[in-house]
């Protein structure tokens, strides 16, 4: 039996040719999605529990200069990571980069003796295949702007919700806009048994599970795909003729020296670390296994990821895993639907911009969620600058993560440039003074929500109705809880944005902050009910005989404001929770879910099968219960 123990993993440095075995512990000297880009999937609830639990910030911080005090900054990054681990997550890795060329990384929390731990690191995996894409262009065996369908034939057996959609590109997949479903829940976990050849089957598997899918219009809007990534594993398998874990070993890890990294799940030398999830007590879960490998499979070290960032940045003397053409393109803002307004991806990296001395800074990067386990990346290719976090635990601290990184990352700015970069509000859309909203019902991928007209106007925002008050021309967000009695103050609540404007003639809302770029977390559009239903026969709670099924069940219902009413229910790191969507009845037993982006817009199939209902979404079947 391998013990375990609490400890402190304490920051060691770590040179370009250095040694890839465990550090040791020192003794202490040392006392921060889109709907995956930042919602990964879609654990809403985590959110909540952040907003109503985290500290209050009494305005009173004092003000600290960390420039070119190298020690003093890794320790206060010591102290920010200490205050979510142990109490909060079982266990954090954490890697820092300076600008100088070095590597600093830690654990806190348990660890175990026996082996190196490697921390899943979710949809960080989709930096990997975006590089692994662009390195097939520079071989000549693919280009981004290729039908994916050349690659790809099963693509053919998908139906055009309308005739007359283009066809969808390699890029499309890259950057979240090819109109395919978000998930294909069906098949998406697999046995935390499952070996090699079978995780290889179902991987494999995924581009023949389109036949008789719907797909919407490519390049309409960024809807956050996982499905987008794992064909893209088929394609570079495709293309290049190898395995997908042996390209990534060979032209990927190999490359950047990274010994602990692996796409798959097994690797000697080290072990996947234990995973946890609970509110108040934390339980151990089962080591999640997916189909969808090049979409968020990937577990690392810390250490790992330094010479991965080394190792990318290189590119740009062409001597690292890119050249520097494509190195640029990777970062460059690629053209987007106009209905994601602010929001800005490369290949596939998220941006995000600040101020510095009047100046633009942008940082990259990208979060992953495999829960139990979250991880989060930021950087700068222009000083590399880098922050990277995981933690193996789904809980309340959980959505303090990729806050935090923030925060880290901007103390590592300052400690190298000599100011904090902040982060500015976008500029209105041509309008003068706040527009309010028309009042109704609307939709977006963070669920359902209900603008009501009065002093002030109210929202509501994930199961809370907040208030909605005038701010620089703008609604900023007035949350109160316990009937009204007291007010969340808390300063990523009061940098929240809501604007109302119109897009396509639809009348819609954003909601947004200085550091969660306008359309990241999607659009919310209205719809009205049209009171049409489906047979009485098909209204109560559905399920799956899938095993391992990330939506075990669905529950159809009417909604008393006129609409059918579909809630998701989704079983992620040993915790549930719901997602609830209105439907539109389309006649011919069809059912549309409403809205725009991820998972909205999808179709659900009516049927009868032995004399009982059945619904079909996602890929599954799911019978009446």
């Amino acid at each position: 039996m391998k013990s375990k123990k609490e400890k402190k993993i304490h920051s060691v440095q770590s040179k370009q040719n250095q040694s890839q075995e465990k550090a040791p512990s020192f003794p202490s000297q040392i006392q921060n999605p889109i709907h995956d880009l930042y919602f990964p999937f879609r654990i809403l609830f985590v959110f909540i529990f952040f907003l109503l639990f985290q500290c209050q910030s009494n305005g009173d911080s004092k003000e600290i200069s960390y420039f070119q005090n190298k020690e003093k900054t890794k320790a206060d990054i010591q102290s920010k990571w200490e205050t979510l681990a142990p109490s909060g997550i079982k266990s954090l890795t954490y890697m820092v980069m300076m600008g100088d060329g070095d590597v600093y990384q830690s654990q806190i929390g348990v660890s175990s003796d026996a082996k190196i731990e490697r921390f899943k690191i979710g949809s960080i995996t989709k930096i990997f295949t975006g590089i692994a894409i662009l390195q097939l262009q520079e071989s000549g065996k693919l280009k981004l702007d290729d039908p994916a369908s050349q690659y790809l034939p099963e693509l053919k057996l998908m139906k055009p919700k309308q005739e007359g959609y283009r066809e969808i590109t390699i890029r499309d997949l890259l950057t979240h806009q090819s109109g395919l479903p978000s998930d294909l829940a069906n098949g998406f976990f697999l046995s935390p048994e499952a070996k090699e050849d079978e995780i290889y089957r179902s991987f494999r598997s995924l581009p023949k599970s389109l036949a008789g899918l719907e797909r919407n219009e490519p390049g309409k809007i960024h809807s956050y795909s996982n499905l987008s990534f794992g064909l893209l594993g088929n394609i570079i398998e495709r293309a290049s003729g190898e395995s997908i874990e042996s390209y990534f070993r060979v032209h990927l890890f190999d490359k950047a020296g990274m010994k602990h990294t692996t796409l798959m799940e097994n690797l000697e030398g080290s072990e996947l670390i234990t995973g946890y999830s609970g509110i108040f007590w934390k339980s151990k879960t089962v080591r999640p296994v997916i189909r969808d490998l090049t979409a968020g499979s990937i577990s690392t070290t810390a250490n790992d990821m330094g010479l991965f960032m080394k190792a990318f940045f290189r590119s740009k003397e062409n001597k690292g895993l890119l050249t520097s053409v494509s190195f640029d393109e990777f970062h460059k803002t690629q053209i987007g639907p106009v209905a994601n307004f602010e929001m800005k991806l490369g290949l596939p990296v998220m941006k995000s911009s600040y101020k510095a001395d009047g100046k633009t800074v942008w940082f990259y990067g990208h979060s992953g969620s495999l829960p139990p386990f979250f991880a989060d990346l930021v950087y700068d290719p222009n000083t590399e600058i880098v922050s990277f976090v995981a933690g193996n635990t789904l809980g309340i601290q959980t959505g303090k993560l990729k806050s935090t990184n923030t925060e880290v990352m901007k103390v590592l700015w300052e400690e190298k440039m000599g100011l904090q970069p902040e982060p500015s509000l976008p500029p209105m859309m041509g309008k003068k003074g706040t527009v309010p909203g028309e009042e109704g019902v609307y939709i977006s991928p963070m669920g359902i929500h209900e603008y009501k007209k009065g002093n002030p106007p109210t929202l509501s925002l994930m199961g809370f109705d907040v208030g909605l008050i005038e701010k620089e021309n703008r609604y900023g967000i007035d949350l109160r809880v316990l009937f009204g009695l007291i007010k969340i103050n808390d300063p990523s609540i009061n940098e929240m944005r809501v604007e109302f404007e119109t897009w396509e003639g639809n009348s819609i809302f954003t909601l947004y902050s200085k550091d969660l770029p306008k359309g990241v977390a999607g659009i919310g559009v209205k719809f009205t009910p049209n009171n049409r239903f489906p047979d009485a026969q098909f209204f109560g709670t559905f399920v799956t005989k899938e095993p391992y099924a990330i939506i075990p069940k669905l529950r159809l219902e009417k909604d008393k404001r006129g609409f059918p009413l579909l809630t998701i229910y989704y079983a992620l790191g040993g915790m549930e929770n719901t997602v609830q969507v209105p439907c539109q009845w389309e006649g011919d037993n069809t059912l549309r879910i409403l809205g725009y982006g991820r998972n909205l817009g999808e179709r659900l199939t009516l049927g009868s099968k032995e004399g009982k209902p059945f619904l079909q979404y996602s890929g599954g079947e799911y019978v009446k219960d």
